[in-house]
């Protein structure tokens, strides 16, 4: 078979010719539909994900915000007439009392990990 080109053009990837171009673009879309796969292998790790710390914090966080509209909601229905006097304080402490503990608790991730810092010193014994 005899292949007609014009005088002056170069052969492209239709007519039998190629400059290589397809193959880059080929390993670069496979670099990327692989490397999602791969990089996880790749990641040094040490302790627990930071996935489970967070996913504590989170939830902490939000029982604090169930807890502040709780609060909010128990103070509206005092002031409507639906709690009496009593009632209302009582809620509300035990609410208080719990959103302190709450509070301890969102804190002391934050305060042991600012404990195992480079500042701290090591008795040696």
């Amino acid at each position: 078979m005899i292949r007609v080109t014009r005088a002056g053009s170069k052969p492209n990837s239709r007519n039998g010719g190629g400059n290589g171009m397809e193959y880059l673009i080929g390993a670069i879309l496979v670099f990327l539909a692989v490397s999602p796969v791969v990089m996880p292998f790749f990641r040094l790790s040490e302790g627990p994900p930071p996935e489970s710390e967070n996913t504590e914090l989170q939830e902490l966080l939000a029982e604090k915000q169930t807890l502040y509209a709780a609060i909010k909601e128990l103070e509206f229905d005092h002031q409507a007439g639906k709690l009496s006097l009593d009632d209302y304080q009582q809620t509300r402490r035990s609410y208080e009392l719990r959103a302190v503990a709450l509070f301890e608790q969102i804190d002391r991730p934050r305060e042991g990990s600012a404990s195992d810092g480079p500042g701290r010193r090591r008795e040696s014994g």
